[in-house]
């Protein structure tokens, strides 16, 4: 414990002796990302798109888009740029924390060309340890780092959730991410490591870094977790300090409440930019301090005369900055002072107490309140629908059988079970006649297996004239074609498209898209209020996604959790005070 500390002392030190070195290169490298990654990124999938003639990317058309051999070369070279950043932008601070810990004297040009000497290891066969290396770091430094480009890089919830709907997928999960987890601490030095060596290779580095990790992994473990705790610490406490006036006076003197939520959040914006900021350098010092055991803090004094700086231009900016960010953030909490009618959709009914898709669980959920309750439809095999969403009865009844094949008669005598509970399967009239008791919609979503007869269309929509609520409830299903179909049969009828994966603008002939959270983006929700087309975001069960999406007043959240859903949007009103807004809006940018 006693290294730890020296450790974490000397990268104190080193970092507040050198800030201005940081400072630098911390805006340069943020104005890099800003000005140049991110745009060039956007249109070089531009580019693809007009290339190719694809309007969008979707779950259906991706493998022939992936395949398309510009495609092809386009991600190889985004695959290195990327590459090509993290090695910059993390080399520069591993190279700058090595000079200061020997007391060398640097200059950035000769970091940059250190760096660049090494940049041909990116043109061999030995890249392909560097992106295996990446693939593995990313999320750590994602989870670590929220300010990196990084942090949005996740599996999608619906893939994460088919594997957890097992006892057997929780533990592939559990042993995945465990090895995973393992191999990317062990391979944590890799970068530092041939950066700082002049003449090793990126397969020595690696190999050196599992050999190293064997002798002092655990120290390392230890001074992170300390520093990151300390880290949010921090954070904690400058928050509840920072908005101490705004919660005053919130309450004595509301009329001031909303531009000071707005220089609220500019400051605690920039505190914690600066914070993150100040965190990536720390744990570069200490990986270079651990790896290559550079304690020579006592060459120096710790408190030594500076020589003074001139910080008036710094000033300047800074302030200019916390003018725009307040203005910029004053104008979006105002607009964000609404009602929000985004509808909440119960995901298969309320399964919290209930088993899926079943009428208890319609009941629940119109209990709970909920504006719609999305229920998964399936063709029997003499032709009528049953409300199931396996085409299998393994997971839900234990037993062998697929549902085309079985007739409604065998599967209502059925029993399902789901977390302690049990419940009987049952038909879509069922779920129709107690829906219009309750004064409920339905959000029909029809799967499709392949073995559905030729009318499956028209009998739907017959069923839904006969019970009268064409005009009331929602139809949607990831079979694109068929829903143009059942738009033209009943044009009153409201048929959406699910889609688990979209990248591009969204150009459809429906009345609304269903579409997995990981892949809406503000330009995507504009383009579709634009189009007069609703988006419905699938599947919120996160505190920090319900609001994030409620806020920007999507037309529905599809969740597992309506009553959670309904209480934040009852929240997010005019009558919420801005601290709440700004603690959400804290959470959703990091």
């Amino acid at each position: 414990m006693h290294k730890a500390g020296q450790v974490m002392r000397q990268a104190i030190y080193n970092i507040y002796k050198y800030r201005i070195d940081y400072i630098q290169v911390f805006a340069l490298i943020r104005l890099f990302q800003f000005l140049l990654i991110m745009p060039v990124t956007t249109i070089v999938f531009k580019v693809m798109l007009q290339i190719t003639g694809y309007t969008h990317i979707t779950e259906q058309n991706i493998q022939s888009f992936m395949a398309h051999p510009f495609v092809i070369s386009m991600i190889i070279l985004l695959i290195m740029v990327i590459l090509l950043c993290t090695y910059y932008e993390m080399g520069f601070l591993f190279l700058m924390a090595f000079h200061q810990q020997k007391g060398n004297r640097y200059r950035f040009l000769h970091i940059w060309q250190q760096l660049n000497r090494k940049v041909l290891s990116f043109f061999s066969v030995q890249v392909i340890f560097l992106v295996v290396y990446v693939a593995l770091l990313l999320p750590l430094v994602s989870w670590i780092l929220p300010q990196t480009i990084s942090q949005t890089i996740s599996l999608p919830h619906f893939l994460t959730d088919g594997i957890m709907n097992s006892r057997s997928g929780r533990l592939l999960y559990a042993a995945v991410v465990s090895v995973l987890l393992i191999v990317g601490i062990r391979s944590f030095l890799t970068l530092p490591i041939f950066t700082i060596q002049p003449k090793i290779s990126i397969l020595r580095s690696l190999i050196q870094s599992w050999r190293f990790s064997r002798r002092s992994l655990v120290l390392l473990l230890i001074v992170l977790a300390v520093l990151l705790v300390g880290h949010l610490l921090v954070m904690l406490g400058i928050t509840v300090i920072s908005t101490l006036p705004l919660y005053l006076l919130e309450r004595f003197m509301p009329s001031a409440a909303l531009v000071t939520a707005g220089m609220t959040l500019a400051f605690l914006e920039m505190v914690f930019v600066v914070l993150f900021s100040l965190l990536q350098a720390t744990f570069s010092q200490v990986m270079v301090a651990i790896t290559y055991n550079t304690l020579i803090l006592s060459k120096f004094r710790f408190s030594p005369k500076f020589k003074k700086r001139r910080y008036k231009p710094l000033s300047i900016i800074i302030l200019i900055v916390f003018i725009v960010l307040s203005v910029m953030n004053t104008i979006s909490l105002e607009k964000s002072v609404y009602a929000p009618d985004t509808k909440i959709i119960a995901h298969r009914g309320y399964t919290t107490g209930n088993v899926e898709n079943t009428i208890s669980g319609l009941v629940s959920a119109a209990s709970a309140g909920a504006d719609l309750i999305e229920i998964d439809i399936q063709q029997t095999a003499d032709g009528e629908f049953v409300v199931f969403h396996d085409r299998t009865l393994r997971r839900l009844t234990g037993k062998n059988g697929v549902i085309a094949n079985m007739t409604l008669g065998e599967l209502k005598t059925l029993t399902i079970h789901a977390n302690g509970f049990h419940d009987k399967i049952s038909s879509l009239d069922d779920f129709i006649e107690v829906a219009k008791a309750l004064d409920v919609a339905l959000l029909i979503e029809l799967k499709v297996h392949g073995k559905e007869t030729e009318d499956v269309l028209p009998k739907l929509v017959e069923k839904l004239k006969v019970y009268k609520v064409l005009d009331t409830h929602y139809v949607q299903s990831s079979d694109l074609q068929m829903m143009a179909q059942l738009k033209k049969l009943a044009p009153n009828l409201r048929v959406g498209i699910v889609y688990a994966l979209n990248i591009g603008p969204m150009v459809e002939t429906v009345d609304f898209i269903s579409l997995e959270e990981s892949w809406i983006t503000d330009q995507l929700i504009a383009e579709l209020k634009q189009q007069k087309m609703d988006l419905f975001v699938w599947t919120l069960n996160k505190d920090h996604s319900l609001q994030e999406f409620i806020e920007k007043n999507v037309n529905g959240v599809i969740t597992d959790l309506p009553d959670v859903a309904l209480d934040i949007r009852t929240k997010q009103s005019e009558h919420q005070y801005f601290l709440q807004r700004v603690l959400n809006r804290l959470q959703s940018i990091f």
